[in-house]
């Protein structure tokens, strides 16, 4: 069996996508198993020899990738944390966190990868504003301007991460978990993700509600460390 790992299509239209394929692979069965937030698509081979087995698994899990696209973060079964470690050493850098919306969920995540103190440096809960402007540095004009949960906020939090750690990157997240606090323009779901790095600082907002405040979370920090992995493999690339 071999997993490929999948984040930001649900599972009908990965299904859906994957369904062309039929029976394309000889002795490989195609599964999918939901495992909130992420999707694996499971590859079930059988072959007379070891090579063989191996070379179907291939075939087959390179095709699902070509299908899938970049959602795959894994087509060995690593975790979305243990991926974005191995980008980090990659490149030899260091990592911080600031979080208000995840709660710390982010670094307890990239912590329970072992060896995860060759790169991850520090974690701030900054869940106040008075937090993230006395640690972070955030501005109260931006604050008041606009609000804790905005992409401006963000990037401040991710940049003074970075500032007050050291680190070569920074990522933070600001949101609303729910199941209270939303509104019409930043309903709950809503989360702002920064990154900074030492050319750029960066920030992206989503909705995505899944009426849960223990959910909401979850997939917070999926995104936002999805975010990360994408960032650094582009980084890595150029």
């Amino acid at each position: 069996v071999r997993s490929l790992c999948v984040f930001g299509l649900p599972e009908p239209v990965i299904g859906e996508r994957l369904a062309v394929l039929g029976d394309a692979f000889q002795g490989v069965r195609l599964g999918l198993r939901s495992v909130f937030p992420e999707v694996q698509v499971k590859l079930y081979g059988r072959a007379q020899s070891q090579e063989a087995l191996e070379k179907n698994l291939d075939e087959a899990a390179n095709r699902v990738c070509s299908i899938i696209g970049d959602y795959v973060f894994s087509s060995n079964g690593f975790s979305m944390e243990a991926v974005v470690g191995n980008l980090l050493r990659a490149q030899n850098a260091t990592l911080a966190v600031s979080e208000s919306c995840t709660g710390g969920l982010i670094s307890h995540l990239l912590t329970e990868v072992a060896g995860s103190s060759d790169y991850f440096l520090f974690s701030g809960v900054t869940y106040s504003n008075e937090a993230k402007m006395k640690v972070l540095g955030v501005s109260r004009k931006t604050l008041d301007r606009f609000g804790a949960v905005s992409e401006q906020t963000a990037m401040e939090m991710a940049r003074g991460a970075r500032r007050i750690s050291g680190a070569d990157y920074a990522v933070s997240t600001t949101g609303i978990a729910g199941p209270d606090g939303g509104s019409p323009e930043k309903p709950v779901g809503t989360v702002c993700i920064g990154f900074a790095g030492p050319k750029e600082v960066v920030a992206w907002r989503y909705c995505l509600d899944f009426a849960d405040r223990t959910r909401n979370k979850q997939v917070f920090a999926m995104k936002a460390l999805d975010q990360l992995r994408r960032s650094l493999s582009r980084l890595l690339e150029t």
